[in-house]
């Protein structure tokens, strides 16, 4: 029977290396080396949600206001922040005047997440024919809204967005971030993000160019108010409505580091952990045990192999060695898949070898955003707590139907 489960396994991983294959090679990207000649420059509004990032505004607000480009805004929506981001916001104003504008929010209505809230803020001071949805702590190239607004004329698209560049540090950071982005990957592969016949759709939160009048005929923020995950939302709306949407991969034109601790990564990936999954009990549990099925049980079997082994005085478990043959194919397809996101983002390739910990993780911390919603005060971020809106209720009670 373990030799059958152990297949079945191996089964999955050549399957999702094959899906990868198919659906994520050669993604469609853009480099600061391309010239990006643009027919016209419509007048842009980059909006920017910022909640006590005094501290990264310092250094990634200059690159928002030197842009390559001509006819442009920069709107800061300080949400209640109390480390001086205000100040900071205001004392570049004065420095960019006509340039940037600081809109200040003291108050989160009900219903609402704070970014999304701070995104309709900034939304409705905007006067461009297009905006530019970012976060706080992305750096921007001075190429990086010519390249977005360069590929929108190029496909046609009218809403463009970049996968910035993780930038990982730490250990946690390693191990974690290639594991969540290929999950994310395999559920969300870009040629079918790209494909107009298909209705799969997401975009990177920290780049999300689209047209205004686009946004505001399908409601704009309002319609995704309570939204925990305002990317995927966006993108869907955008795309279902019948309009043409474009990822890519943007290499040296934007870039971030999301999380710079465990703590951070488990508060930033609890909060869209559930959510991902569309507050359904039965689609999380399925993919927390898919997870430990792939992961767990080859690195299971191969402990007791080597148990085994020593145990019996180096005899092989009944069957050769056919249970750690193919535990081990396993654990190195996984590695394989993994290493290469892991070069692309520098990381050093040993801890391709670490990936199924990575994955067992975050099954721990997706556990963790669902007990918390169901059961407990909700998940939190930036100082603020969040339950499920009644939409969300009506909805997760839907699908388990």
């Amino acid at each position: 029977m373990i030799e059958l489960l152990l297949g079945l396994g191996l089964g999955l991983w050549v399957a999702f290396l094959v899906w990868n294959l198919c659906y994520n090679r050669n993604p469609l990207a853009v480099s600061a080396a391309l010239p990006f000649p643009l027919r016209a420059e419509p007048r842009v509004s980059i909006l920017i949600p910022a909640r006590n990032e005094a501290a990264i505004l310092a250094k990634t607000l200059p690159a928002f206001l030197e842009q390559d480009y001509s006819n442009y805004q920069v709107i800061l929506a300080d949400d209640g922040s109390t480390d001086g981001t205000g100040d900071l916001a205001r004392s570049f104003a004065s420095r960019h005047p006509g340039r940037l504008r600081v809109v200040r929010i003291e108050d989160l209505p009900a219903g609402w997440v704070g970014k999304t809230y701070a995104l309709c803020k900034a939304f409705e001071a905007a006067d461009g024919e297009w905006v530019l949805a970012t976060d706080a702590d992305v750096v921007f190239h001075s190429k990086a809204l010519r390249g977005g607004m360069w590929l929108a004329q190029q496909h046609r698209a009218e809403l463009v967005s970049l996968g910035a560049f993780l930038e990982c540090r730490s250990f946690w950071e390693r191990l974690m971030m290639p594991v969540f982005t290929l999950m994310l990957a395999g559920v969300f592969p870009l040629r079918k993000i790209n494909n107009p016949r298909s209705s799969v759709a997401i975009a990177s939160g920290g780049y999300i160019l689209m047209r205004k009048d686009t946004w505001a005929g399908l409601g704009g923020y309002e319609t995704i108010r309570g939204e925990m995950i305002d990317d995927l939302n966006t993108a869907r709306l955008v795309k279902h409505s019948g309009r043409r949407i474009l990822v890519a991969v943007a290499g040296d034109l934007v870039r971030t580091r999301m999380y710079a601790s465990l703590s951070q990564i488990w508060a930033g990936l609890r909060k869209n952990a559930f959510a991902v999954h569309r507050f359904s009990v039965l689609r999380t549990t399925a993919f927390i045990a898919g997870i430990w099925f792939v992961n767990l049980l080859p690195l299971a079997a191969l402990a007791y192999s080597v148990g085994y082994l020593v145990w019996s005085g180096g005899e092989l478990l009944p069957g050769g060695g056919l249970i750690p043959g193919l535990s081990f194919a396993q654990y190195g397809l996984s590695a394989s898949i993994h290493l290469f996101l892991i070069s692309y983002w520098g990381i050093p390739r040993r801890y391709a070898l670490l990936a199924p910990f990575g994955s067992l993780l975050y099954t721990a911390i997706a556990l963790d955003s669902m007990l918390r919603t169901l059961f407990g005060a909700g998940v939190s971020w930036k100082s603020r707590q969040y339950r499920k809106s009644s939409w969300q209720e009506k909805n997760r009670s839907r699908n388990e139907v």
